[in-house]
């Protein structure tokens, strides 16, 4: 296996940029204002396609730079490929109105411009309008345990974030490329964090970080990420990674989780108070809705990650899942032989077409009381160990209890009590993300 000492080249080979400056003659053009997608059982939003249209137009998901076609999607469902052999493994799909699109007309080679908070905002190159049936996609998306058995536990369902996401589309898909003719501005907090492929890449070459690994996160960090992170940089092929870029994906996500302004807060708390140095340590985002997707989602992580300019991507375990759905190792699975179901009989760095991001597969932390330190689970012979559980901590922080400092650090819980008084609550609940679709993470002028 080639080791990487230097930053990966863009997936596909070069970073996809979307951002058409020339003046665009808007009078009298119809806009298709876009909108959040509601569950329909719940009435809560859980996507808005925006986010989608700024990874695609800032090279996040290089080398997509499409909303996909049916055949785009047949071969993501079929072979977790783009039609050009690139791996790509989820859909990406722009679904609309179909009577809204009918009044307008809309014809395959037509230009459709979109708009955001009632102002310009991208456009797209109708290549084709299909139509699909959302249960269906739901379901092959991320697969069956009959036709998954080396990673699925169970049939995903309505309770499922990702399934319900595809399972409450529209029907009715616009496929073409896309690009984005206003930039937006990110608001507070979230302008601190704004790193897409090309500035994160130009950051890692002021800092001299040439070898980067990523840590995906979806919460606010406790002790034992933090201790992953400092274990995980020294673990890889290239001992030790010069930079730990945390990646915080930030969108609609499912009820309990922490707010995205938190997390993002709670992890530049970590550098800003020297528990990891700050010259080696750095946050930042992307826009995303997750489909919680497991081995799956690990994948468009690492894309995501590599188009950012990291050699390493570190997997614990129940990476990026929901419920008890996938099995937990899965995603290790998958980068250390495999995921044959998904049609990959090898590691996905070591398959035509690969990834060149390095996998680095993190055993489960655990807090000893005996030795009051986080330790590996066999490492002391107490037998006392206990897991790190998110659901443990959230459950002490939401009754008002504030965590240990072994487990949580004092100016980390501090950002979480500070954006509590804000929303009234210290985790996504329907109100917030009715809140945060209303106001979004960006101003548009």
């Amino acid at each position: 296996m080639k080791l990487i000492i230097n930053n990966p080249p863009p997936y596909g080979g070069k970073l996809i940029k979307n951002i058409d400056k020339k003046e665009h003659e808007l009078k009298g053009v119809p806009f298709y204002d876009i909108k959040p997608e509601i569950d329909k059982k719940s009435g809560a939003p859980i996507r808005n396609v925006y986010r989608e249209i700024i990874s695609i137009c800032y090279g996040f998901f290089s080398p997509l730079d499409r909303f996909m076609t049916r055949e785009d999607v047949d071969f993501v469902l079929n072979q977790r490929r783009l039609p050009n052999g690139y791996i790509f493994p989820l859909p990406i799909i722009f679904d609309v109105d179909k009577d809204e699109i009918k009044k307008m007309q809309l014809r395959e080679g037509d230009r459709l411009y979109l708009r955001l908070k009632g102002k310009p905002f991208a456009y797209i190159e109708v290549e084709e309008m299909w139509e699909f049936n959302p249960e269906e996609i739901a379901v092959k998306t991320f697969g069956t345990p009959e036709k998954n058995s080396d990673a699925l536990k169970k049939p995903l369902d309505e309770k499922h974030p990702g399934f319900s996401i595809y399972r409450n589309m529209s029907g009715f898909a616009i496929a073409g490329k896309v690009y984005i003719i206003n930039e937006p501005k990110f608001k507070e907090p979230y302008n601190r964090f704004w790193y897409p492929p090309e500035m994160s890449r130009e950051e890692f070459s002021r800092r001299n970080w040439r070898t980067v690994i990523a840590h995906q996160t979806r919460n606010v960090p406790h002790t034992g990420h933090e201790h992953l992170m400092k274990e995980a940089a020294f673990m890889g092929d290239i001992e030790p990674c010069r930079g730990i870029l945390v990646n915080a994906i930030v969108g609609a996500k499912r009820i309990g989780d922490f707010v995205d302004e938190a997390i993002l807060e709670g992890h530049e708390a970590v550098n800003k108070y020297g528990y990891i140095k700050p010259e080696r340590h750095m946050v930042t985002f992307t826009l995303w809705d997750m489909r919680y997707g497991a081995p799956l989602e690990s994948l468009l992580h690492g894309i995501i990650r590599q188009n950012m300019g990291c050699t390493h991507h570190m997997f614990g375990r129940d990476h990026a899942a929901a419920g008890d759905y996938f099995d937990p190792y899965s995603t290790q699975t998958l980068w250390t032989k495999g995921l044959p179901s998904y049609g990959f009989d090898a590691p996905p760095y070591d398959v035509e077409k690969g990834l060149e991001i390095r996998p680095v597969n993190v055993q489960e932390f655990f807090y000893c009381p005996r030795c009051n330190e986080i330790t590996y689970s066999e490492t002391c012979g107490h037998n006392e160990a206990q897991r790190f559980s998110g659901s443990f901590v959230r459950g002490l922080i939401a009754e008002g209890i504030k965590p240990p400092s072994v487990i949580f650090r004092p100016e980390v819980y501090d950002v979480i009590v500070k954006w509590w008084r804000v929303f009234g609550y210290p985790f996504v609940n329907k109100r917030y993300l009715m809140q945060k679709e209303e106001e979004l993470e960006v101003e548009v002028e």
